[in-house]
């Protein structure tokens, strides 16, 4: 009798760790920080030891359950927290850069929750500088360096959104919905993306649309265009990114930021890779908050990037940047120094560390 009770459990125990082997969940993370040197902006020179020199500081909880035929359960919870500081970035949510659940499988992947626009997620892939908090497209403003505008749409992640992503066969295919959850409104808040790509013999080519709505339904809109070409150590970019912003606040009704962008990424070894990019940024249309349009704070910027990064192993790197913007026109007056200087630099020095 004891033999059968024990042989039961033993099948029982059996079927639970089969169980747990379908279900896989992993905590991650990264820690990047940062002594930097900023010149030229209001106030002076300023020196600063930052979090997320490259990329902000995270960590994360992912996993998937194995549900047969290729068919799985998806989530990802990611929060973004200052390494000088030790703080949230912030106050208000639990898991500012993600929250979702989704499924995967061959027909691609649906998640729902908080989410990347699709803007970014082209961005990221395009940028020739690892998609930098320092660079004109990044986006996490960890990195306290000259920013021009915000190329991810207003905002790089929309809540309550649904997205839908693809790639096969070089292939890349994606869509969000964004619910604006305004009582007698199905625009007001709301959100929308698309992208397409492909990718093959070392080129690589994106398009990405993103329109989001303000509660009173005004809009703003971003285009994303660019591409790349690998040939043996080295990899070429070049893209162009557009927002107009018609949103009722001051600088909106119509304004417009450009920026196209070249560079190139050249790994010297397998460990020692340099990043080089040229960004020439435009903005027109500005006006105050009542629509009067305001031409000095038009203007225009061209800004250098450097970035040398060195793998110490796998997860762990050192790396220095260094980036250079000269402004003009109504750009002078309004980032830099007493808006007599023209030039705003930034050199960074830091280190990086993935789990």
């Amino acid at each position: 009798m004891k033999s059968k009770h024990v042989g039961a459990l033993a099948l029982m125990a059996t079927g639970a760790l089969a169980g747990q082997a379908q279900a896989q969940v992993t905590i991650y993370g990264l820690v990047d920080a940062a002594v930097q040197t900023t010149s030229g902006q209001p106030g002076g020179q300023a020196n600063r030891l930052i979090s997320g020199g490259i990329q902000g500081s995270r960590y994360g909880f992912k996993g998937s359950e194995d549900l047969g035929g290729g068919l799985k359960v998806v989530f990802e919870l990611e929060n973004q927290f200052a390494v000088d500081t030790g703080a949230n970035k912030s106050s208000a949510q639990s898991f500012s850069r993600k929250a979702l659940v989704g499924l995967s499988g061959d027909f691609g992947k649906v998640t729902v929750g908080r989410q990347t626009t699709v803007s970014y997620d082209a961005q990221s892939d395009l940028d020739p500088v690892q998609f930098a908090n320092f660079t004109p497209l990044g986006n996490s403003g960890d990195a306290p360096a000259l920013k021009f505008a915000d190329y991810q749409v207003v905002n790089a992640r929309r809540d309550n959104a649904v997205k839908y992503s693809l790639e096969t066969n070089g292939l890349l295919v994606g869509a969000m919905v964004a619910l604006g959850e305004q009582a007698g409104s199905t625009r007001a808040g709301s959100s929308l993306g698309l992208r397409v790509g492909y990718s093959g013999g070392g080129f690589s080519a994106q398009a990405a649309y993103d329109e989001t709505r303000d509660n009173a339904s005004a809009k703003a809109t971003g285009l994303t265009l660019g591409g790349s070409y690998t040939l043996g150590d080295f990899t070429a970019y070049l893209g162009t990114a557009q927002v107009k912003n018609d949103f009722q606040s001051a600088g909106g009704f119509g304004r417009k930021n450009t920026v196209w962008w070249l560079g190139g990424r050249y790994a010297l070894t397998p460990q020692f890779a340099l990043h080089l990019a040229y960004y020439d940024q435009k903005q027109t249309g500005t006006t105050n908050a009542k629509g009067v349009a305001t031409p000095d704070g038009n203007g225009k910027a061209r800004t250098y990037s450097l970035l040398a990064d060195y793998l110490l192993s796998k997860r762990s790197d050192v790396y220095i940047a260094l980036q250079s913007t000269q402004l003009k026109d109504g750009m002078i007056a309004q980032m830099a120094a007493n808006g007599t200087s023209s030039t705003v630099t930034t050199v960074l020095a830091g280190m990086r560390h993935k789990f």
